[in-house]
């Protein structure tokens, strides 16, 4: 597999794959987004393609956040999102993809890397416990506009 820093110039590939990970994300939420991402020197977003034929088949999204429940350093590197293409997983390039994101972490000067799923999504759960993730707790999160 082969990482590439995310630019605009991939813009359709990374847009494409952020559709298909984040169900009802709203597109021109996810544009404005991909902006952002892209002029932030705390996140980083990695397109994955194959050796053989360059085929996007992944992605990875990173940033460095100030503080993460269940994690006492701080900056502690975040992964945001974690996508493999439907007929590319079970192949390995998930595990790559969280041993890229170590390597990225630690280049940060991080001493934790975290993640966070949905409650009801025990396919990635189960795929994190297997990546040497631990649980920290449960919570469900409240907001309120002003």
């Amino acid at each position: 597999m082969r990482f590439h820093l995310a630019t605009l110039d991939n813009f359709a590939t990374w847009h494409h794959f952020r559709e298909e990970l984040y169900d009802d994300l709203d597109p021109a939420y996810s544009e404005a987004e991909i902006h952002r991402i892209a002029n932030d020197p705390n996140m980083a977003t990695y397109l994955v393609f194959e050796e053989v034929g360059n085929a996007p088949v992944g992605m990875l999204e990173l940033s460095l956040r100030n503080i993460v429940d269940g994690c006492a350093s701080s900056p502690v590197a975040y992964i945001d999102g974690l996508y493999v293409v439907e007929n590319w997983q079970g192949r390995g390039i998930g595990p790559q993809l969280v041993a890229f994101a170590r390597q990225w972490a630690l280049g940060q000067g991080c001493t934790e890397l975290a993640v966070d799923t949905e409650l009801d999504n025990k396919r990635a759960q189960l795929f994190y416990r297997k990546n040497g993730f631990e649980e920290t707790f449960r919570i469900v999160q409240f907001r309120m506009g002003l």
